[in-house]
């Protein structure tokens, strides 16, 4: 019967804390200018945001920001080694370029928002935010199908929700 009632304890401290920890990430996500089911599923999915602060959250997003990055620039230099269009080759090269940039520059946003240099913060993502556009406009200028389309979008819209959260933090 003691383990039972032991049990049944844990199990209630679990399902409140479980209610703590997804009120941070939803009212998040509630106060912030941005797709709120995007919102949720991504931080939601992401270690650590259980028990992450708005802060907290603010770095979880510009993390999984740039690991799109640096996998997106894994993708670049595979295709690189692939293709034989000029075009293409050009395009992938400045896009890696780019991508290479926005890791540097999110190193530098997490480092702002963990100092919380916010102002800092926001520019630097706000620069972020055009990566994906600007990537996927080198191919429509040259008239050549972006193999990155899917990697692009993503590229947006974990920028733009890494600055919405980052925008709420004083």
């Amino acid at each position: 019967m003691a383990a039972f009632i032991a049990l049944l304890c844990f199990l209630v401290i679990l399902s409140q804390s479980s209610t703590l920890v997804d009120a941070s990430v939803t009212e998040t996500c509630k106060a912030i200018d941005f797709d709120y089911d995007f919102c949720v599923a991504t931080l939601s999915a992401a270690p650590g945001s259980a028990s992450a602060d708005t802060q907290g959250l603010a770095i979880i997003a510009s993390n999984l920001t740039k690991a799109n990055a640096t996998s997106t620039e894994s993708t670049i230099s595979i295709l690189l080694q692939k293709t034989k269009d000029t075009k293409t080759s050009r395009c992938l090269s400045s896009c890696s370029t780019m991508y290479s940039d926005l890791v540097d520059t999110l190193n530098d946003t997490i480092s702002a928002i963990k100092s919380k240099r916010y102002f800092d913060a926001n520019i630097y993502l706000s620069a972020a935010v055009g990566v994906g556009d600007d990537c996927e406009t080198q191919f429509v200028e040259l008239k050549v199908k972006s193999p990155l389309t899917k990697q692009n979008d993503d590229s947006r819209k974990l920028s733009r929700l890494s600055l919405a959260i980052t925008s709420v933090l004083k």
